[in-house]
C-alpha cells in the first residue's frame, strides 16, 4: 500500500498579516486543505504542524483534516513566560522547554517526547537564573543527544541572524542523564548549525572581512577551520544548515550597510564543502535575508526563502540556477504512519 503523505506550506494571509495560512497537500489525491490562523514559530511533526498561539498563548497542533487543536501534552500554565521547541530530523520526537519567573530569576523545564504516542519524559529543571533560559536547538544522531542553549534574554537583537552562546548537550540514556559543555569560545556570540554529527560556527575573520566557519565533530571533538570568503561588505552570516550526511552546508552571507533600509540589504547563499575544506558563493545577491529550509536532489540543490516573503526558491548549488518552486514557504512532508 502507498504511503499518503502531504507537503504543507505556511504563508502569511494578504488580507491581514497577523494570521498564517497553513495548506496541507494531498500528494495521492492532490487535495487540499487549507486554515488559518494566527501564530508563529511554525514546525513541523510527524502528525502536523505545531505553533504559538499569541493570543490564547497556547500551543497548537494544525493537522490534515483541517483541524487546528490545543496540543495534547505541550501545555503553558498562566506563569509560564517562554516556550520552545525542536523536533527530531525524522519529525518522530520533540523536544521542548517552558520558562516561568521565580523572584528575580527564571526556572525552566525540559521535556521530551514520542511525537505519535506522546510518551512524556522530564529531562531537566535549569535555574532560577535571572535574564537566562534554556532553548532545544536541536538532536544529534539516532535522538541519543539534544543540544541546548542557556539564552540570555536580549541576545537576539545583536545581529540580524541568531548568534548563540552557552552551548551544552544533554544525553539522553535511560537512566542518569549527562550534561557537557560543547566546545566553542564562551568570548564568540556566534551563528551555530547543527547537523550530520557536526556542529558549524560563523567566526570572525578580522582579516579577510569575512566569517571562517569552525566545523566540530562531536562525537571525537576534532576541528576544522574553513577559511572565510573574501567578499566585500558581506559580514553578517547566519542560518545555517547542515545536510544529513554532514558534507555539505550552505548559510546566509549578508551586507548590510548602517542605518540601511530593508530594500538596500544584499545577501548570498554561501556553500561550504565541508570535506573539501573550502566555501564558495552559490547564488547571485538577492535583496533580503535569506532562510535555507532544506538540502533537495541529493545535496546539489537547497531550497530557501526569504524574510520578507512567503515564496520558497530552489537553488542549483553546481552552476547557481534558481527557480521558484511555490509561492509559499515550504514546511515539508508528512505521511501515515
Amino acid at each position: 500500500m502507498q504511503r499518503h503523505s502531504w507537503a504543507v506550506f505556511s504563508q502569511r494571509s494578504q488580507t491581514n498579516p497577523a494570521q498564517t495560512e497553513l495548506t496541507f497537500i494531498d500528494l495521492l489525491s492532490g487535495d487540499r486543505a487549507r486554515l488559518t490562523t494566527p501564530g508563529e514559530s511554525f514546525s513541523l511533526t510527524a502528525n502536523g504542524v505545531i505553533f504559538l498561539d499569541p493570543l490564547s498563548r497556547q500551543v497548537k497542533l494544525a493537522k490534515a483534516d483541517g483541524i487546528i487543536r490545543d496540543h495534547p501534552y505541550i501545555k503553558l500554565a498562566p506563569d509560564a513566560s517562554h516556550v520552545e521547541w525542536a523536533v527530531s530530523p525524522d519529525l518522530a520526537h520533540i523536544a521542548w522547554s517552558v520558562s516561568r519567573a521565580e523572584g528575580d530569576g527564571l526556572i525552566t523545564a525540559t521535556w521530551l517526547a514520542d511525537v505519535a504516542a506522546g510518551e512524556i519524559r522530564e529531562l531537566l529543571v535549569y535555574g532560577p537564573r535571572a535574564g537566562i533560559r534554556l532553548k532545544p536547538l536541536g538532536f544529534g544522531a539516532e535522538r541519543h543527544t539534544l543540544y541546548l542553549e542557556a539564552f540570555a534574554d536580549g541576545s537576539e537583537s545583536h545581529s540580524p541572524y541568531q548568534r548563540r552562546a552557552g552551548l551544552f548537550s544533554l544525553a539522553l540514556t535511560e537512566g542518569e542523564l549527562f550534561t557537557r559543555a560543547l566546545p566553542a569560545d564562551p568570548a564568540c556570540l556566534c551563528a551555530v548549525g547543527f547537523g550530520g554529527g557536526l556542529m558549524l560556527r560563523l567566526l570572525p575573520n578580522r582579516e579577510r572581512k569575512g566569517l571562517d566557519v569552525e566545523v566540530t565533530r562531536l562525537e571525537s571533538g576534532e576541528r576544522q577551520i574553513v577559511p572565510a570568503l573574501s567578499r566585500d561588505g558581506y559580514s553578517e552570516g547566519g542560518a545555517i544548515l547542515v545536510s544529513a550526511d554532514g558534507k555539505r552546508a550552505v548559510y546566509a552571507l549578508s551586507r548590510i550597510e548602517k542605518n540601511a533600509s530593508p530594500s538596500e540589504i544584499r545577501s548570498v547563499l554561501a556553500l561550504v564543502d565541508i570535506d573539501a575544506g573550502r566555501q564558495r558563493i552559490a547564488s547571485s545577491p538577492i535583496p533580503a535575508l535569506l532562510q535555507p529550509l532544506g538540502f533537495t536532489d541529493e545535496n546539489r540543490a537547497a531550497l530557501f526563502t526569504t524574510r520578507r516573503g512567503d515564496v520558497t526558491w530552489k537553488i542549483d548549488l553546481e552552476d547557481g540556477g534558481l527557480i521558484e518552486v511555490a509561492d509559499a514557504v515550504y514546511l515539508g512532508v508528512i505521511g501515515d504512519r
